[in-house]
């Protein structure tokens, strides 16, 4: 008996609704996978951007901090400025008067500490010598500044932190030197400054009544001859997004040399 040969019937595979289901399926699985992989992305570049603004103001704090700590100023015996109030009058003084006031006109050296609410200019000695045989010591003119410019990225107009370094000396601290930008885009920078005030002596305890001022100018009557004991120094960053809150970074330095230096 000859065995009988299937024939299939034309009934089998899938229908046409089938396919589209299953490529709408595929359809939305790819899309969540697309958005998902967008989210993830967007994360990504959301935290390294957020990781280098906080280690860019990090750095700048830290080495602000650093070179605050190291400012001192030094009086007329040593190069420096006459002390307001304690300058020499050749007119009434003999001949070391005459000849100290000449020396002064001739070599005019300021050493001292202007800061502002949103500036500060010093004398430190927190010159690092980069190169080898450099003729420098660690004396350096220091300043920190805002200046407005323009973003070549972005065309924006921003705000930024400038550093100014000058190993020079010279009779003005807060000119000259190399300018450089410490952080890129700042929303605000505040300077404030310790005034320890007088202290009261003769007691069983030296008593002294500070305050925060948001100015300190050692060519000033009130502040001459002395440094603040501390500076603290706060730098706002503007938001990251448009959903975020702005960066606000603070600290503060402690000086180690508050008093005219006389070596």
């Amino acid at each position: 008996m000859k065995a009988r040969r299937y024939i299939p019937s034309g009934r089998g595979g899938f229908s046409l609704v089938e396919v589209m289901i299953a490529v709408s399926i595929l359809a939305g699985i790819s899309a969540v996978m697309g958005l998902s992989m967008n989210a993830m992305f967007s994360t990504r570049d959301y935290f390294e951007e957020r990781y280098e603004r906080f280690q860019i103001a990090r750095n700048a704090l830290n080495r602000m901090s650093a070179e605050v700590a190291s400012a001192y100023m030094a009086g007329p015996e040593h190069g420096g400025e006459p002390i307001p109030g304690e300058e020499p009058d050749a007119r009434s003084g003999g001949e070391e008067d005459q000849a100290e006031v000449e020396r002064l006109q001739r070599e005019p050296v300021q050493f001292g500490f202007i800061g502002r609410d949103d500036s500060m200019n010093f004398t430190s000695f927190a010159h690092l010598r980069t190169q080898d045989g450099e003729r420098n010591g660690h004396h350096a003119e220091i300043g920190y500044f805002l200046r407005r410019e323009q973003d070549e990225d972005t065309g924006r107009t921003v705000e930024r932190l400038m550093r100014r370094e000058d190993t020079t000396y010279d009779s003005d601290i807060t000119k000259g030197g190399t300018i450089y930008v410490m952080i890129p885009e700042v929303k605000d920078v505040e300077f404030e400054y310790w005034d320890s005030g007088q202290v009261r002596q003769g007691t069983a305890e030296e008593i002294a009544q500070g305050r925060w001022v948001s100015e300190w100018d050692t060519t000033r009557t009130e502040f001459a001859g002395r440094l603040p004991t501390r500076v603290r120094m706060k730098v706002t960053l503007p938001p990251q997004s448009e959903r975020s809150r702005d960066d606000v970074f603070v600290t503060q330095a402690q000086l180690g040399v508050t008093e005219v230096l006389e070596f």
